[in-house]
């Protein structure tokens, strides 16, 4: 629970000083000659940081292989769990152990470590990767999604491997929540501010459903439901999306007021393809993040 004080600076040998909650030292196990970090933010804001690690422990978690298993499954994933067993009162049969499989195969980092007749332990290896790395990643992989399909949306093979591309930007999706949870949950974050990790959540959104569009696209037209798709349109949209991204990253207000500009005429340049006027909205939205 957040709490707020006011206290006032004192004077020491001419320099100031300010005495931090004894509430605050205690929780930390801080004393005399306990070393801190302290962060200046752009904004005047000033972070204290005690520089001491968080005791690892390791999280595990156990339940019954339902229809409902998947969702635990997440869950767990989600909130960090390191160790998860699948049970089960009698034996799995193959079809029970290959849909398990399937399921662990969608999360990134979770690999099936061990396996009996009634029990599947599932192992959280999680990734050191930096968060800010796999959301460029997120980018880069839908924006290549994008150009492939302008390039060869009459190509089988291509359309099929957009489809595919957009289950590793859902493997990414779900791991970046997983680490900002961690990093929310934590007693601090050296990283990124919780407006930061906010904002990000908003961002991750906004590239996973400009993924869940581009692969409709692909799947629309492999099923011959989409008989003609804008090489021009696609190649537009790219562009933009690179636009988006970047002023979002660089925080650059001015690249972002083009887009509020230029809405009109993006949209009439799009009207003539509803698939691709909902990717353009997300675009548009990564964009409206800018502050």
């Amino acid at each position: 629970m957040k709490t707020e004080e006011k206290r006032k600076l004192q004077e020491l040998g001419g320099s100031l000083y300010l005495s931090v909650p004894s509430q605050w030292t205690g929780r930390f196990g801080l004393k005399k000659g306990s070393e801190l970090l302290i962060s200046m933010e752009e904004s005047g804001e000033i972070m204290i940081f005690p520089e001491k690690e968080d005791e690892k422990t390791e999280k595990t978690a156990a339940f019954e292989y339902d229809r409902f298993f998947f969702r635990n499954l997440i869950r767990n994933y989600l909130f960090g769990t390191d160790l998860i067993r699948i049970k089960k009162s009698k034996p799995f049969t193959e079809s029970e152990r290959k849909e398990i499989a399937s399921k662990v195969n969608n999360l990134l980092n979770l690999e099936i470590i061990e396996e009996d007749s009634k029990t599947i332990t599932i192992q959280n290896l999680k990734s050191d990767i930096p968060i800010k790395k796999m959301i460029s990643r997120m980018h880069f992989l839908t924006k290549g999604m994008m150009e492939d399909l302008a390039r060869g949306s009459k190509d089988e093979e291509v359309l099929k491997s957009i489809i595919d591309r957009d289950r590793l930007v859902g493997k990414l999706y779900l791991a970046v929540i997983m680490q900002q949870r961690a990093l929310l949950t934590s007693k601090w974050s050296k990283e990124l501010s919780f407006v930061e990790i906010l904002d990000l959540r908003l961002l991750i959104q906004k590239i996973e459903q400009i993924g869940d569009e581009i692969k409709s696209i692909a799947a629309k037209t492999l099923r011959g439901e989409k008989k003609r798709i804008s090489e021009d349109g696609l190649q537009f949209l790219a562009s933009r999306y690179e636009d988006a991204f970047n002023a979002y990253i660089r925080q650059d207000a001015g690249c972002a007021k083009r887009f509020w500009d230029t809405e009109r005429s993006d949209r009439k340049r799009l009207s003539a393809d509803e698939d691709l006027v909902r990717v353009y909205d997300n675009i548009k939205d990564i964009s409206d993040l800018v502050i």
